[in-house]
């Protein structure tokens, strides 16, 4: 029998992204390259394993079972290779993590338990930071192994970057605020209204990106007062001293102050990647980045909603 796991890692690429052309994205594959393992993988099992859907796919009952069993077998190779790998080295279990907690809550336990489960002997040390330039310091310092962050984070060739999900972008306003009765806002919306952020230290580029300076029709943005931490920023916007643009994943993750946050529906959605330096090599982190590509996914303003009514 000539099963590689190459194979069942397509099945189970297929399955996770819900369609052919979204996994062979991730594969970095073409789809006819991912549709032609699939057909391999049914060969030998010698029925259909999955179901070709106009909306998408879906596994047959085998499929179920190679699906299952399949995702048992790559996690257990995996684990060997990387047991074998590191005490040959004579490497640490250890990996340190940066992160910001409003980014990264929905979804770090479940990251850490499927590195448990896949790899016991690995230790994962969380770092948390507030900032672009304490995320990156602690990179290029050695404090941290890798690092969950928003790019762009400027021109910056020390690091090898991972994209994982991309996020619309959130408006805070005080319940106050003209714009608050609104379900949605546009760039227009926020032309005479004072944007509160981060700035010192921050490459003018990524400045630039967040604060969306200038604007689409090419006026400036109005920069408010600096806000150097996400705490800040949801001060200044509760006192009305202006708005602040991020992640739908920081909507839900503070519950105070009391603040209206609404959809910037024109705007480009934010990323977030997985980043570790150039000159790391371990298969520790690419462990991580299979886990968290597994795992990782995207709040939306749904879920922003859902938590503003909580």
């Amino acid at each position: 029998m000539d099963l590689s796991l190459r194979l069942i890692e397509a099945l189970l690429a297929v399955v996770e992204e819900g369609s052919m052309t979204r996994a062979a994205t991730r594969l970095n594959m073409t789809q006819q390259a991912v549709s032609g393992q699939i057909r391999q993988l049914e060969r030998i099992a010698g029925t259909a394993l999955l179901l070709r859907l106009p909306q998408g796919v879906e596994l047959t009952p085998a499929g179920e079972v190679v699906a299952k069993q399949g995702a048992a077998l790559v996690a257990a190779a995996t684990t060997m290779l990387s047991e074998a790998h590191l005490l040959g080295e004579g490497k640490s279990h250890r990996l340190r993590i940066a992160f910001k907690g409003q980014s990264t809550a929905h979804f770090m336990p479940d990251v850490e338990a499927a590195l448990r489960r896949v790899a016991p002997e690995v230790v994962l040390e969380p770092l948390s930071v507030s900032t672009l330039p304490d995320e990156i310091d602690a990179l290029v310092n050695g404090a941290a192994d890798a690092a969950f962050l928003w790019l762009p984070i400027g021109d910056d060739d020390r690091f090898t970057s991972h994209d994982l999900i991309s996020e619309p972008r959130m408006v805070a306003l005080c319940p106050g605020h003209p714009l608050a009765a609104r379900t949605e806002l546009r760039i227009a919306d926020l032309a005479n209204e004072p944007i509160v952020g981060p700035r010192a230290g921050m490459p003018p580029a990524v400045v630039r990106f967040w604060f969306i300076d200038p604007r689409p029709d090419g006026t400036p943005a109005i920069f408010g007062p600096e806000g150097r931490t996400p705490e800040e920023c949801l001060q200044l916007v509760a006192a009305g001293r202006g708005s602040w643009i991020a992640p739908a994943s920081t909507a839900t993750y503070f519950a105070f102050p009391k603040l209206v946050w609404l959809p910037l529906v024109d705007a480009e959605p934010l990323r977030l990647a997985l980043m570790w330096p150039r000159r790391s090599a371990s298969p520790l982190l690419d462990l991580l980045l299979r886990e968290s590509r597994r795992i990782v996914r995207p709040c939306t303003p749904a879920a922003v909603a859902a938590a503003s009514r909580s």
